[in-house]
């Protein structure tokens, strides 16, 4: 009796580990754009720290890198929406900035202290 319930058992544990997957999170499927900030101005070289933008705010999003640097480049752009990247904090227009375009890449020689979708 006791083989039959062991067996029984291990049947049911083994349906369990075959049971589907649940589907993608709605986090997994936000667009997002992967930087990497470089001590140069050309992006050569070892990054010194990276940063993740995700598309799921109209907030201004506040960017502290700790490390000293001189650009930032683009690598991964999954975004749907234009980037405005600021050189001041708070999103702040009196400073220096651009834009990245959805699924662009590209590197910047610019201090960056904040950036919004549009």
């Amino acid at each position: 009796m006791q083989y039959t319930t062991l067996l029984t058992l291990l049947t049911g544990t083994t349906a369990v580990l075959a049971a589907p997957g649940s589907p993608v999170l709605p986090r997994q499927a936000t667009p997002t754009i992967y930087a990497r900030f470089y001590p140069d101005g050309g992006c050569h070289g070892d990054w010194v720290e990276d940063v993740v933008f995700p598309q799921n705010t109209n907030d201004c999003i506040a960017v502290n890198v700790a490390a000293t640097y001189g650009s930032i480049g683009f690598l991964n752009n999954t975004a749907t929406r234009t980037l405005k990247v600021y050189s001041e904090p708070g999103c702040d227009e009196s400073g220096r900035h651009f834009e990245l375009a959805p699924k662009e890449l590209n590197c910047f020689a610019q201090q960056v202290k904040s950036a919004k979708f549009l």
